[in-house]
């Protein structure tokens, strides 16, 4: 099993071998990794640069990172748009084994029917009737980015994406049209708290034992959703500290069990008291506990960004803004850290 770390200073590989973990590679050493991808259909990589003078870059690897080959960017058509970034990399199903999706910045999906010889934008989302109302997403962008596709495993045809700012939307057609799902989400950033499109989810996953969930990480709290992100239920903590935050696990087996790491408030970015702490749901959201056995409890400024956080077979591990990588072998009971010294973690996947 392997931990990848996507920091803004390069490629971390973590190998557990004998029940230790050990950092085994680096790659692409200095550089800004935005994305990592595993496909498990063939098990190749792919790694997305977001240089900032050299622009973006990515690569694929057959041979779970030894080499890489650099593969032609997505461009855009019109001279509307420029690619500044790539934010998510999202394989199809596997009766389409060479099938991917990119998402980018500005927020736009691209599709590879060929393992990235080449990419044709789905237009459908890129020109939505809604586009002029799309903002910008943060980290200073006037962009809006386009950061999860989720590709329902039920359905081939049905694509799902998470835009920061303008929300959910849905295609059950491959991509050639779209529909805002935001019913239920709120923006109290805005004066219309319910508008149809504004909203800032910042993650989303299915769990693999019931397709008809998903859960989402929102800028305004945590949503669930039982009829496949058609409609959205608030289920923030009563409490009020599990509600901001950026990333979001879904458990492999139980529906009803999601972990997620607040902070403060969305002009606060840090840990409610300071104490870094995991919060976990085993009812739906209904109530959320604290798990914060190993973690540091006094000081911690720590911020856990939407693809830092990743979870598979009882084993969690997530990376913060400060170059923090935790790990918990039981289900978020315990943690430890695993390195104290990185760069910005982007991205945390775990690759059995």
């Amino acid at each position: 099993m392997k931990l990848i770390a996507a920091t803004d200073k390069g490629l971390l590989v973590y190998e557990r071998v004998a029940g230790l973990w050990t950092l085994k590679d680096i790659q692409f050493i200095g550089m800004p990794v935005g994305c990592f991808h595993h496909d498990e259909r063939n098990g190749s990589w792919w790694v997305a640069i977001n240089h900032k003078h050299w622009g973006p870059k990515l690569y694929k690897s057959g041979d779970e990172g030894e080499t890489f080959k650099e593969i032609n960017v997505p461009r855009f058509d019109t001279p509307q748009f420029t690619l500044r970034s790539i934010w998510t990399i999202s394989h199809g199903v596997h009766d389409d084994p060479n099938r991917l999706y990119v998402g980018v910045e500005p927020a736009a999906v691209f599709v590879t029917p060929d393992e990235g010889k080449s990419f044709q934008e789905l237009k459908g989302l890129s020109e939505h009737h809604s586009r002029a109302s799309w903002q910008g997403g943060g980290k200073g962008s006037k962009n809006p980015f386009l950061h999860t596709i989720l590709v329902h495993p039920d359905d081939t045809t049905h694509l799902i994406a998470g835009i920061s700012c303008a929300g959910v939307f849905q295609s059950r057609d491959s991509g050639n049209s779209w529909t805002a799902t935001n019913k239920g989400l709120e923006a109290f950033y805005l004066p219309n708290s319910d508008i149809e499109v504004g909203h800032d989810p910042h993650c989303m996953q299915i769990p693999e034992v019931n397709t008809q969930v998903i859960w989402q990480q929102n800028h305004c709290g945590i949503y669930r959703s039982e009829d496949k992100g058609n409609s959205w239920i608030n289920v923030s903590d009563p409490n009020g500290i599990a509600s901001y935050g950026f990333a979001i696990v879904a458990d492999d087996t139980d529906d009803q069990k999601a972990w997620v790491i607040p902070a403060r408030s969305d002009d606060q970015r840090f840990p409610y008291r300071n104490q870094l702490a995991v919060y976990h749901t085993a009812d739906g959201g209904k109530s959320w506990q604290a798990q914060r056995d190993g973690l540091p409890q006094n000081g911690s400024f720590d911020l856990v960004l939407r693809s830092g956080f990743a979870g598979k077979n009882g084993l969690l591990a997530f990376g913060t803004n400060n170059g923090n990588l935790y790990l918990s072998e039981d289900g978020g009971e315990s943690w430890r850290a695993l390195s104290q010294n990185l760069s910005v973690v982007r991205q945390v996947v775990i690759v059995p």
